[in-house]
């Protein structure tokens, strides 16, 4: 794909993704974050409270009878009778120098750290993992997390980026979504809460900005990044338009409804009026696709970009209502046509566009939905965590898709219980023509299968 030149506002937005894409650098593939010069992190500069909440889990009482003192740096391995397991640099019988703790029965839900100790206490950088495989980098002063921070979940995924003091968040600190958007803003309590919280979409310039509590979204705005601020201990600040048009709200789909309101006690009736309209687009879907005639021979509606986008580009969201498994009904497609996967109850649940809302003039909140399938796909359904409709599917390229082209998706149905148009386009495709087995068809090209979906 030809590279056009940015707009100041792209190249905005592309300072921000690179930064974030940089933050995920662990060394697992070669690369730290050490590796690039442009990022300047480290401890707090301010002074620490001491009785601040610390990981440590050994104090010197604990380790006294075990260690060897002596005045020079030596390396020991200390087992204790539960088989906890320290190893590292002691001086004076003080951890002094790099040392790696095991610990066999967790305390505080810890099972290792790895890092600098200065006179017993972690000082620098240093790995604490935790019992359910999370773990965070920090920087540390006398033992407490007193600086730039990341943490990362048990998949190695990056989900936050931001400054520590005293063992708080403090500051502006970024939340990394699943799906690529991001929860940013000053924490108060070590919590995204009140006004002026923003999540970033996946272009890192579409935002919802206004009031979320505890991570969630209560109502906002749609608005843009505009600049960026280089905050202290190397933490990226966007800054944003003014939020302005209808008010977005969490709506979470339930068996009978496709949205319903979430944390909204105190919102007044008048404040509702976007949370009810059902034509609200999505602000990020929005500048991404439209929907027009399918190409599709029989095909009624399709996805079409409105400009071009490279792979891993997340391009729309498939929020519904989530399907009562006792109204299931296998013998006929037409009642399944629109059943797709729901990500936040698996391996049972099951979204659901009711008929009523298939048409986008009734609603067209989200349009994922109407993606077409085709044994050449040139995007797939992946999971995503959306600040309004929860987890839920969205579709994200595997190709360069150019202006005006339709996107597909793989439905990866099980060929014997397929419909018939389905049945007649794999019998029709290049690789059942030149002897490919559906099977291996689905292993190269299907992540996640439908297993209940039909053309639109």
């Amino acid at each position: 794909m030809v590279k056009k030149e940015l707009s100041e506002k792209e190249q905005i937005a592309k300072e921000l993704e690179q930064w974030v894409r940089k933050m995920r650098c662990t060394g697992s593939t070669g690369i730290k974050l050490d590796n690039f010069t442009d990022i300047k992190i480290g401890a707090d500069k301010s002074p620490v409270d001491k009785n601040s909440k610390t990981f440590e889990v050994f104090s010197f009482e604990d380790l006294k009878d075990f260690v060897k003192r002596t005045s020079e740096q030596s390396f020991q391995e200390i087992q204790l009778d539960n088989g906890d397991l320290i190893s590292g640099n002691f001086v004076n019988g003080l951890r002094h120098g790099y040392c790696e703790i095991l610990i066999q029965d967790p305390v505080k839900s810890v099972v290792s750290i790895r890092g600098e100790y200065i006179n017993g206490y972690l000082n620098g950088k240093a790995r604490v993992f935790f019992e359910d495989r999370c773990w965070l980098e920090g920087y540390f002063k006398t033992g407490i997390l007193h600086g730039f921070t990341r943490k990362f979940d048990k998949k190695g995924r990056l989900t936050f980026v931001g400054s520590y003091q005293n063992g708080k968040p403090v500051g502006v600190c970024w939340r990394i979504k699943r799906g690529g958007g991001s929860i940013v803003g000053r924490v108060v309590d070590g919590e995204f809460s009140g006004c002026r919280i923003a999540y970033i979409y996946p272009d890192f310039l579409t935002a919802l900005v206004g009031v979320f509590e505890k991570g969630e979204l209560i109502k906002a705005q749609e608005a843009e990044v505009q600049s960026i601020i280089d905050g202290e201990q190397g933490v990226k600040i966007p800054v944003f338009g003014r939020p302005k048009g209808p008010f977005h709200f969490r709506e979470i789909g339930t068996f009978d409804k496709i949205c319903t309101v979430g944390k909204s006690a105190e919102i007044t009736q008048n404040s509702l009026v976007g949370q009810l309209d059902l034509t609200l687009k999505d602000p990020y879907e929005s500048k991404t696709i439209e929907i027009k005639k399918s190409n599709i021979p029989g095909a009624a509606e399709g996805i079409f970009v409105i400009k071009d986008v490279e792979p891993n580009t997340v391009l729309a969201f498939y929020n519904g209502s989530r399907a009562n498994p006792q109204e299931f009904d296998p013998t006929t497609w037409e009642t399944n046509n629109y059943k797709i996967f729901d990500p936040s109850n698996i391996p049972a649940g099951t979204i659901d566009i009711p008929v009523w809302a298939q048409a986008t003039k009734s609603y067209c909140c989200t349009l994922a939905h109407k993606c077409n399938h085709s044994f050449l796909p040139n995007s797939e359904f992946v999971v995503y965590d959306h600040p309004k409709f929860g987890v839920i599917p969205c579709i994200i390229t595997i190709a360069d898709i150019f202006k005006g082209e339709e996107v597909f998706v793989g439905y990866g149905y099980d060929l014997e219980d397929s419909p018939d148009w389905y049945q007649h386009a794999w019998k029709d495709s290049i690789f059942a023509k030149e002897g490919v087995s559906y099977k291996d068809w689905m292993e190269c090209n299907v992540k996640r299968p439908l297993g209940i979906r039909a053309n639109k």
